[in-house]
């Protein structure tokens, strides 16, 4: 997005600058942006994230409030989430994001103890920092 606008503003200045003088050359510095490194930091806190919502799932497996299919389903789709983050597709991470926290929903019935608000706490963790990233 800001590598947009500096190349939108690059071609508005060189327009403006092009009626100056026939011979005159404008020579515009662009700042430089690193997106991948952004984004990749973006990544990593998600994925940080997502090792607390894997440890959550463990922890409530153990205290027998998820069984072990739900908890299953649960890994397999965070399983999707991390792919995505590693192989840097928010995009598609975030939509990973979603088809887990509807499955989670349907179980926030058995997130009332300890175990479970810290799943709940975890999910909103992660959810944050797919925002934000």
């Amino acid at each position: 997005m800001l590598a947009a606008a500096a190349v939108a503003l690059a071609v508005a200045l060189s327009a403006c600058s092009s009626t100056a003088s026939p011979g005159a050359s404008a020579s515009l510095a662009l700042p430089s942006v690193d997106v991948s490194a952004a984004a990749s930091a973006g990544a990593q806190a998600a994925l940080t994230a997502l090792d607390g919502v894997d440890a959550a799932i463990t922890a409530n497996q153990a205290s027998a409030g998820l069984t072990t299919d739900e908890a299953a389903s649960l890994k397999s789709l965070t399983a999707s989430i991390r792919t995505a983050l590693q192989t840097g597709d928010m995009t598609a991470a975030k939509t990973a994001f979603e088809t887990f926290s509807t499955k989670f929903s349907g179980m926030a019935a058995k997130m009332n103890t300890d175990a479970g608000k810290q799943l709940t706490d975890a999910v909103a963790a992660l959810k944050a920092a797919l925002a934000a990233g």
